[in-house]
């Protein structure tokens, strides 16, 4: 296991390109004689490796005289070039992990804006233990003034998002636009949840907390919990649903906020005016892959400053200038901060690309969403096309991780443990909602199927631990006191339960049928992200897919993907022209943290980028050769170089696949084939798959497997 954490002059540099588009290492870099066996001798003494001493220990136990069966393989051809099929695999397992946790309970102030929700006598109860506490040979006491045990049960408040009717969320441009007075209290409201103390469960501070930092129970007792992490599901088949009643928890604060400022204004006519605007408040989203709007971050997220119509002393409607709280976050004070790490705990608002006084520049962050559009676009709609709500899940958050990375530029949403600061975090993390509320709609019998689990702070988990649709997901109450479930949340017209939709499946829509339902947002989808789609036929689609362990790099890294050209300095230009995609693993929140052992993989199209080159129309043959001498990839890992031949696990392959179209606007494509695997373009070169099991049966960093995309053994049918 490796760090990719070299710093000399001679790496720094600008490198060569080998034949094959992958970065090659300084002339004067030795690599290992032996790099796999090297790895698996690293692996044997993991603790000392792999865990810093400041973090959760994670205890491996040592892999002893076991051996991996290999497989048998049988050579088929795959178009032009022949693989290998695996016909027997049997794998290593991994040995029990533990992970040490200590007790905690929650301070139990009570949010000033919303009710105050008084548990239930009977079954279900108001607290329910979060986890099983598991123990270890190394173990660590957490003392905290903020981290005590008690045995009283917290005071909590549901999260069941606004009490009135069900009104759309909008995109946040069409918002400000069309709606002005539903805007105003958007602001004010956020404003006011923004100055709200921090010992608030529903102020800013406390919401954003939930996702990372400062790791601490919110709305729970006593419990096992991990203080090495936030309650976010990041790389796990729950990702998209845990983010649901997490969003719904910040638009039920902003309206109760907004109905509070809005009975401020006098006389009654202006008063009932803004009532009816707070009743309509929702979150609104920024769809980064809108072909009119394209990537760019929305205008008002870059206003440092905002003019709103808010109530003098007597309620009398006034206009002022406020600092905009779609812009940046303002913490309160320097203890709100204190308990952060480095550097966070010095930095006092957030910043998307700031410089090194500390100076936001949003517009840096805008031109490098920009860079990647085209491709987003067709990731996004491809997303639609998966056969498996696990691999849906995992495509929208590919595409949401390399947003977090191209907005953050080293500010707070680059870090997860800091990213939810950022106002922007959640117009973001709306339209991922959004996106998998038009997956439910378009794709209903399609919902969570188990996977591994990933351990949160309210869930650690040993090896071998599911997540599926029935897990908890902490630390969301329902109106019944019991814990949200992904269950909860589907079929999709659950989120008119919740008294809100999208243009796209809209609360109009509660007393139509699932089916003229599915007709509607499957043309909303082909409309928006479909790229003008009119022709029938049978096309094919080309992707290059990058995966690796993510727990192989501590802290922070990316596999960027340049095609046709590239920047002139990619380590300080990694959004320049010539950008394709990129596999984006977000830092915990310092550079030494590791993650949790978990293959994460990318697909990132290669259509929009063979088009613009003039390969859009070529033979397969020709787009083979072109690929191989053009495509390059570089790593970095944070701020610095990193290479495939120093890393056991990071792999990329290219493949293609069989996609009919009807070219009615009403029916999604669906694939006719298996992937087609191109070894002939990866194989040779550090890093490209040789072998078909490589990229179907990956290998972590222990040595065994996992199979994270089982759709792509089987072929969709539709008549």
């Amino acid at each position: 296991m490796v760090s990719c954490n070299w710093a000399t002059s001679a790496l720094l540099a600008l490198l060569s390109v080998s034949s094959a588009g992958v970065h090659a290492a300084p002339q004067n870099y030795q690599p290992n004689p032996d790099p796999v066996n090297e790895k698996r001798q690293k692996l044997q003494t993991l603790v000392s490796d792999l865990v810093p001493v400041t973090r959760v220990p994670v205890t491996f136990v040592t892999i002893n005289t076991a051996r991996t069966l290999e497989p048998t393989f049988t050579r088929v051809p795959t178009l032009n070039t022949f693989t290998r099929v695996p016909t027997l695999n049997t794998f290593l397992t991994l040995a029990t992990t533990r992970i040490p946790v200590t007790l905690q309970t929650l301070q139990t102030t009570t949010s000033s804006t919303l009710p105050v929700y008084t548990p239930p006598t009977t079954p279900p109860y108001g607290y329910t233990p979060p986890g099983t506490t598991t123990t270890s040979s190394s173990s660590r006491t957490t003392t905290s003034s903020s981290r005590t045990s008690s045995s009283a049960t917290p005071t909590y408040t549901p999260v069941t998002g606004a009490n009135n009717t069900c009104y759309n969320r909008l995109k946040i441009d069409v918002l400000q636009r069309t709606d002005p007075d539903q805007f105003n209290m958007l602001l004010l409201a956020w404003q006011k949840i923004q100055t709200s103390p921090d010992s608030d469960p529903f102020s800013h501070y406390q919401l954003s907390g939930i996702h990372g930092a400062p790791f601490i129970p919110w709305q729970m007792g006593p419990g096992s919990y991990d203080y090495s992490q936030g309650y976010c599901t990041h790389g796990s088949a729950l990702f998209t649903t845990w983010h649901r009643p997490y969003l719904l928890a910040l638009e039920q604060s902003l309206f109760h906020a907004a109905h509070a400022i809005a009975n401020q204004f006098a006389p009654a006519a202006v008063r009932t005016q803004y009532l009816n605007a707070a009743g309509r408040v929702r979150l609104p989203y920024w769809d980064w892959s809108d072909p009119v709007t394209q990537s760019y971050l929305p205008p008002i997220t870059m206003q440092q400053t905002v003019t709103v119509t808010r109530p003098d002393g007597s309620g009398n409607p006034v206009s002022a200038s406020i600092s905009n709280p779609i812009f940046a976050y303002n913490f309160l004070s320097s203890s709100s901060i204190s308990v952060f790490g480095a550097p966070w705990n010095s930095r006092l608002s957030t910043r998307r690309y700031p410089d090194g006084s500390w100076n936001d520049r949003s517009n840096l962050a805008s031109s490098a969403m920009q860079s990647g559009f085209s491709t987003r676009v067709t990731n996004t709609y491809n997303a639609f096309l998966s056969t498996t709500y696990n691999v849906f899940s995992n495509r929208v958050e590919g595409v949401h991780d390399s947003i977090h990375g191209a907005v953050g530029g080293g500010g707070h949403m680059s870090y997860v443990a800091y990213s939810a600061f950022d106002p922007i975090f959640w117009l973001h993390h709306c339209n991922v909602d959004r996106l998998m509320a038009m997956f439910q709609a378009t794709s209903p019998g399609l919902f969570v199927t188990p996977a591994s689990a990933v351990g949160t702070f309210a869930r650690p988990v040993p090896p071998n631990t599911i997540d599926d649709a029935s897990t908890d997901l902490f630390p969301f109450r329902r109106a019944d006191g019991s814990w949200y479930k992904s269950s909860h949340l589907n079929p999709v017209s659950t989120i008119w339960g919740m008294r809100y939709g999208y243009p796209e499946v809209p609360c109009s829509y509660q007393t139509r049928t699932p089916a003229e339902l599915d007709t509607f947002t499957t043309n909303q989808v082909n409309t928006l992200y479909g790229n003008g789609r009119t022709i029938p036929g049978t096309s094919r689609e080309w992707n290059v897919r990058l995966l690796i362990d993510q727990a192989e790099i501590p802290g922070g890294y990316d596999i960027y993907v340049y095609g046709g050209t590239r920047p002139q300095d990619p380590y300080a230009d990694p959004y320049g022209k010539g950008y394709v995609g990129s596999l984006s693993s977000m830092s915990m929140g310092s550079v030494d943290q590791y993650k949790q052992s978990r293959i994460r993989f990318v697909d990132i199209s290669l259509n929009s980028y063979l088009k613009e080159y003039g390969y859009g129309q070529a033979d397969p043959y020709k787009i083979t050769e072109y690929i191989r001498r053009d495509l390059t990839y570089t790593i970095i890992a944070n701020g610095k170089p990193c290479y495939f031949q120093d890393l056991y696990t990071a792999r990329y392959a290219v493949y293609s696949r069989d996609v009919y179209d009807s070219g009615k606007s009403d029916v999604l494509p669906y694939y006719t084939s298996d992937p087609y695997y191109h070894t002939n373009v990866t194989e040779g070169y550090p890093g490209g798959i040789k072998y078909l099991d490589e990229i179907l049966y990956p290998v972590k960093v222990d040595g065994t497997r996992e199979v994270p995309w089982a759709e792509n053994n089987s072929t969709r049918i539709q008549t």
